[in-house]
């Protein structure tokens, strides 16, 4: 089990990406889903499964769910279900609680899937306030990461699309030189990759990428990240 990786809010589209990249890697997933029905889909197509509920379950239970593993995805989010109170709990405390149950298992590595522009208010609480208690707790579930002993990367892809991988990223400091809000995406197969090539880059180790599609093929844009 050297080389598997939990993901929680693995029935989500990336984590699925991910999984089926992951199945074609040197890595083997392992999919944390809290309905039992995802849990015999993922076992009946291959994939090592296990019921854990972020909301419901105790820390105890979810540290005991990824042990052994040697990384963690958090790719969870309430996505817009059950109005503020659950997206509190899910993409703040249960982003928490991921950690919590990570360093309570001395893994280290640990890729959070946030959002783009999570750490300016600035940008999203007037300019997009529909998504206001969403950015709210992105911003600090991804400030509370940075503040543990974990090896992270936090990822903050644009406006995710339904569309076939392109395998490029746009440079950061680009992202919003010609581009609002409203035209800054990224296929969801591109963040899975990201997220893979994380794991296989060490120099991704206490980094905050924003991601949206552009023309640097996603190894040279890991690599412009060394420093």
């Amino acid at each position: 089990m050297a080389n598997k990786v939990a993901i929680f809010g693995a029935h989500g589209k990336v984590a699925q990406l991910l999984i089926s990249k992951l199945g074609s890697s040197k890595y083997e997933p392992l999919a944390l889903v809290r309905k039992q029905e995802q849990v015999d889909d993922f076992i009946a197509g291959g994939v090592d499964a296990k019921l854990i509920s972020l909301e419901d379950d105790t820390l105890g239970k979810i540290a005991e769910a990824i042990k052994g593993c040697s990384a963690v995805v958090f790719s969870a989010g309430a996505g817009g279900k059950g109005g503020a109170d659950r997206t509190v709990a899910v993409d703040l405390d249960s982003a928490v609680k991921a950690m919590e149950a990570t360093e309570l298992n001395n893994i280290k590595r640990f890729i959070m899937v946030s959002a783009i522009g999570a750490d300016d208010r600035e940008f999203w609480y007037w300019n997009i306030p529909s998504l206001r208690t969403y950015y709210i707790c992105k911003k600090y579930a991804d400030r509370e990461l940075r503040r543990t002993n974990l090896d992270w990367t936090i990822l903050q892809p644009g406006a995710l699309k339904d569309i076939p991988e392109k395998g490029s990223l746009q440079p950061e400091n680009e992202i919003f030189q010609t581009k609002t809000y409203e035209t800054v995406g990224i296929s969801r197969a591109d963040v899975a990759e990201v997220i893979l090539q994380s794991l296989e880059h060490p120099s991704t180790i206490h980094k905050t990428l924003t991601l949206i599609n552009g023309d640097v093929p996603i190894q040279k844009w890991i690599k412009n990240h060394k420093n």
